[in-house]
Parts: structure tokens; C-alpha cells; sequence
């Protein structure tokens, strides 16, 4: 394995591009909340000044600092005034929201691609590859966890954090103790929060490791609800599947429970801010318009702080979601497009296998010519799809290289590789959709066509629909000899060099021609695993796999003899 396949890739960061730009519009956002909703409170105060003196201007406490300025404004003055801040408070907290998840959506798609990219890049058999009920929880539940942090975790912090510090600054300019005492209370509650926080993590992991559990069965019992029904076992499955979900279900019961503890938190804090606010107001012998101003500052307090608490639960949620992301960015991705990787010149389709080795595996060294027909055999589990995977660089070797016209795939553009070495196998099924949409997977992206319009019309001919005949998930629907000849008719429309055929079936298996026929018109090398007789007498060279050793032969002599130096085709 390379250094480079191995080296760890990064999370996106969160400020990254046009997040920056987000998150500062968001301060703002919180910013622009406050002074609305303390321009409310001080037009609230000069409305019920106006009430109680009517329109006179007195002299007092309540005239000095922020209420000097609202004292003396008209009835119509002060109306305007609070529908004004009102509906800029309204349209403040509307335009967070989509802020909120922009910022979310932006920072998810970075680590969904990231990941989308990662994978691609990984080997499908590796022993580091998660399930692909883990992979698929991975772009799903974890990326939504970090959505949920970013939009109800940071964007929070952002606009009701800034809300709630320049509410407090405002009760401290109006009445310094009780914005003291209030500023104490808030720090008393998130004091409590944060304690809360440890456990929380506990209840999070409990309730993933349940809900992974149960994701992983449903996966497979409904992906392969066949074996169930063969073996009898729907009855048990279905207890199994009862008994996971009533476990998942206490769980998140009990998470539940810990947050209800500090949602209560967060309202004791509000209500304790209010009382504050009426009993240190009542003793000091405030007025009521002062009082009526403190309390509405403080009633707005309320909902910031709220949300402000169930930050906590989002940032523990995030972190297990984070650490099971970088557990699959952390492994390998061998597969992965080399830096300034260039696509593969032009060749006949000479194909070489160079001291190819998996390590207590296979070992194979050998020459296909251009045009050549080669038969790939050896006793079950001797490596024959293994090989075909190296050739199709779809699985990295231990040592060695596969050249093809003399250039190393390892070194060049992976796409224009695959494009040049097509593979058919039943490890790589249809894919959901039509017939049509399958074929269209094979397709380059300069549209040139392998399989010329005749075959088309051959399989079409052989589908009740033609080409937009529904295609399952792994092709189901589809008879299996129509699958084959679809997969086939699939991987020539790049017009390979070279083809390889895993399992390939003869005219009488598949109860058509049309393979026959793509065959035998097909200018490349052909590189196929079969044991039917029928096929290996149309091959031109016989590579056999036994002891984890490939050797060449002559198709025309026994399969133990080698074949002898000078009997390998010469290239024209």
C-alpha cells in the first residue's frame, strides 16, 4: 500500500468558502435581534410613561440614560415605533432560519462529497471497508447529526448567544443589579448544562450503538428477505427485529429523559430571570414603566436560552457522528486518482502482468497480445476473480504492476483506465432504472460507442419493453442469462482494449447468440473464467491459477503441461 493511500484525509472545515460569509451574517442577524427587541423594551417604557403622565415630561431616574431619548415622543411616534421594531424583530429571527441551514447544508455537502469521494476510491473487497448498511448510516444519520449541530448548534451560538449577551448588557445599563443577578442565573444554568454534558455523550453513544445494531439488521434481513423465507426463519427474525427495536426505543427513552432535564434547566433559568427582574424591580421601589421595559427585555430571553441548552445535545451528537466519519476517511482509498494523473495514450491492447503479487495469495506474471483470446481456469478460491480485479484496477496488489501497451494503470487517469478495461461480473450488478440507463453507465464521456446500434437492437429484441424495461436493485427482474447479456453489452459500449469476463457462458447457457456474435466481432483481448469446454477451445492461450501461481499454456495441449518458450504468439 502506498503512503498515499494510506494518509489520512481531513473533515471539511467549517468555516470554509462561503461559510465564513454565513456565519458573519448570522452575528449580525443576532445583533440586529437584540437592538430591535431593546429599542421594543425602551418604546414599551415611553408608551407607558405617556399613559401614566400623559405626555408630561417629569423628572426622576427614569428620565437619565436610555430613556431620555423616548420620553418625549408622540403617541404616533411611539406606535410606529414598536410595529417597526416588531416586524424587524419577526424578520430578524425569519431570515436566520434559512441562514441557520445554508450554513448547515453548505458544510454537509463538503463532508458527503468528501466522503462520496473516499469511497469511490476504496477497494469494495477490502477488509477496511465498512458494510454498505455502515457506509450508507455514514452519509445519512451522521451527516444529519452534523447538520443539526451546524444549524441548531453553531448557528445558535452565533445569533442567540450575541442576543442573549447584548439583552444582558442592556438590563445591566438599565438596572445593574438585575442584570448581575440574571448574568449570574444564566451562568448557574449553563453551569449545570455542562455537567449534564458527560452524561449525555453516554446516553448519544448508547442510543447510536442500538440504532446501528437495528439499522444493520434491517439491511440485511430486507435486502435478503429470500433466506429468511427459505429457511423458515420469519417468525424468529421477526422477534429479533422486535427485541432490537424495543432497545433502541428504551434508549432513546432515556436519552430523552436527560435532555427533558435540561430543557427544565434552561425554563428555570428564564423564569428565574423574570422573578429576579419583579423582585429586585418591586424592592428598589421601580416604576412601573421601568419595570414594564426590564420584563419585556426578559420575557425575550426565553426562547434564545432554550435553545442555547439544546446546543449541548447537538455538540455531543456531533462529536460520535465526526469520529465515526473519520473512521472511514481514516482508511485506506488506494484507488484513489494520483496527483496530475494523465489518461492512457493509445494502444493495440498488449497486456502484461509484471511480478503481479498478493502477498500469500497469488503471484502471476504473464503476456496477453492484442486480439488475443484467453482462458482464465483453476480450482474454486484460487484467485481467478482476484486476478481479474487487479487487471481492472479495481483492487491495488501488494507488489508488482498490469501494463497495458506498456504503461503502468497504477499511473494513470483511473477513469480513462476503466475505459479502456471493461469488466462483466457478478460482483458488479445493474444498477436501479431501465435497460437503457444501464447501457447509457457504459458510455464514455465523448459518447463513443463499442457496441454498435445492431446489438443494440439484439437485446433490446430479447426484453419486453426494449430498452426501457425496469431494471431492480442488482438487476432483479431480469432473468439471469438477460442480466449477463446486458452487463456485457454494458462494458463494450467504451470499445475496451481489453475485456474480462468473470463466469463467461457459452450460446447454449444463455439461449442467445448476441454475446456470441459481440465476441467474436470484438477487436480487443478478451480475458475470460470459464469451464466449458465449448469456450476454452475458442481460446487462444490457457492461464491456469493452482497454489496461488498463475502459468501459461497451450490451450490444445493437457493443462499441466506449460507451455514451452517460442509457443506464445507472436505480435504482427
Amino acid at each position: 500500500m502506498t503512503a498515499a493511500g494510506r494518509q489520512r484525509v481531513p473533515m471539511p472545515h467549517t468555516l470554509g468558502g462561503v461559510r465564513r460569509r454565513l456565519m458573519l451574517l448570522l452575528v449580525l442577524a443576532g445583533f440586529g435581534q437584540a437592538v430591535c427587541v431593546v429599542g421594543f423594551a425602551l418604546l414599551v417604557h415611553g408608551a407607558a410613561y405617556r399613559i401614566t403622565h400623559g405626555g408630561e415630561i417629569a423628572s426622576g431616574h427614569d428620565r437619565s440614560a436610555l430613556y431620555t431619548h423616548v420620553a418625549g415622543y408622540g403617541p404616533g411616534t411611539l406606535a410606529a415605533g414598536l410595529l417597526a421594531s416588531a416586524c424587524a424583530t419577526v424578520l430578524l429571527k425569519a431570515a436566520g432560519e434559512p441562514l441557520a441551514e445554508r450554513l448547515a447544508q453548505s458544510y454537509v455537502h463538503s463532508v458527503r462529497m468528501r466522503l462520496f469521494d473516499h469511497v469511490a476510491g476504496s477497494e469494495t473487497w477490502s477488509p477496511d471497508r465498512r458494510t454498505v448498511g455502515v457506509t450508507v448510516l455514514r452519509f445519512t444519520g451522521d451527516a444529519s447529526a452534523l447538520r443539526l449541530w451546524i444549524s441548531k448548534g453553531v448557528a445558535p451560538l452565533l445569533v442567540d448567544g450575541v442576543f442573549v449577551a447584548c439583552a444582558l448588557a442592556a438590563l445591566t445599563a438599565i438596572a445593574p443589579g438585575i442584570g448581575a443577578l440574571s448574568t449570574a442565573t444564566i451562568l448557574l444554568a449553563a453551569t449545570a448544562v455542562a455537567l449534564f454534558g458527560r452524561r449525555l455523550r453516554e446516553r448519544v453513544r448508547e442510543t447510536r450503538r442500538h440504532n446501528g445494531r437495528l439499522a444493520a439488521f434491517v439491511n440485511e434481513r430486507v435486502t435478503h428477505t429470500a433466506v429468511m423465507q427459505s429457511l423458515g426463519r420469519v417468525e424468529q427474525e421477526r422477534r429479533a427485529m422486535r427485541r432490537r427495536s424495543r432497545e433502541y426505543g428504551r434508549a432513546m427513552v432515556r436519552q430523552a429523559r436527560l435532555t427533558g432535564v435540561m430543557s427544565a434547566t434552561a425554563e428555570a433559568c428564564g423564569i428565574g430571570i423574570l422573578l429576579i427582574v419583579v423582585t429586585a424591580g418591586l424592592v428598589a421601589g421601580t416604576t412601573w414603566e421601568v419595570l414594564a421595559s426590564l420584563l419585556t427585555v426578559a420575557n425575550f430571553l426565553g426562547g434564545p436560552l432554550t435553545s442555547l441548552v439544546r446546543v449541548q445535545e447537538h455538540w455531543q451528537r456531533s462529536r460520535v457522528a465526526r469520529r465515526r466519519i473519520a473512521e472511514v476517511l481514516t482508511a485506506p482509498a488506494p484507488l484513489r486518482r494520483p496527483r496530475r494523473a494523465e489518461p492512457l495514450a493509445d494502444g493495440p491492447g498488449r497486456l502484461e502482468l509484471a511480478g503481479l503479487r498478493v502477498y500469500g495469495v497469488l503471484d502471476a506474471s504473464a503476456v496477453a497480445w492484442p486480439g488475443q483470446r484467453v482462458v482464465l481456469q483453476g480450482p474454486p478460491g484460487a484467485g481467478k476473480s482476484l486476478l481479474l480485479r487487479l487487471i481492472a484496477r479495481l483492487q491495488e496488489p501488494d507488489a508488482g504492476a498490469v501494463l497495458l501497451d506498456g504503461q503502468d494503470l497504477a499511473r494513470h487517469d483511473p477513469e480513462s483506465v476503466r475505459r479502456v478495461v471493461r469488466m462483466t461480473s457478478s460482483e458488479l450488478p445493474l444498477l436501479r432504472g431501465s435497460v437503457g440507463k444501464n447501457l447509457r453507465h457504459g458510455e464514455p464521456p465523448d459518447a463513443a460507442v463499442g457496441a454498435d446500434g445492431e446489438d443494440i437492437a439484439a437485446l433490446a429484441e430479447l426484453l419486453p419493453d426494449g430498452l426501457r424495461t425496469r431494471v431492480g436493485e442488482g438487476g432483479h427482474g431480469l432473468a439471469t442469462a438477460v442480466r449477463y447479456q446486458v452487463a456485457v453489452v454494458r462494458a463494450l459500449r467504451s470499445g475496451p482494449r481489453v475485456l474480462l469476463l468473470d463466469e463467461a457462458r457459452s450460446e447454449a447457457a444463455l439461449g442467445s447468440d448476441l454475446v456470441e456474435r459481440l465476441l467474436d466481432r470484438y477487436p480487443g483481448t478478451v480475458i475470460y473464467v470459464t469451464d466449458e469446454p465449448k469456450l476454452t477451445a475458442r481460446a487462444d492461450a490457457l492461464w491456469r491459477i493452482a497454489d496461488g501461481r498463475l502459468t501459461v499454456h497451450d490451450p490444445a495441449h493437457r493443462p499441466d503441461e506449460p507451455m514451452q518458450p517460442g509457443m506464445e504468439p507472436e505480435l504482427d
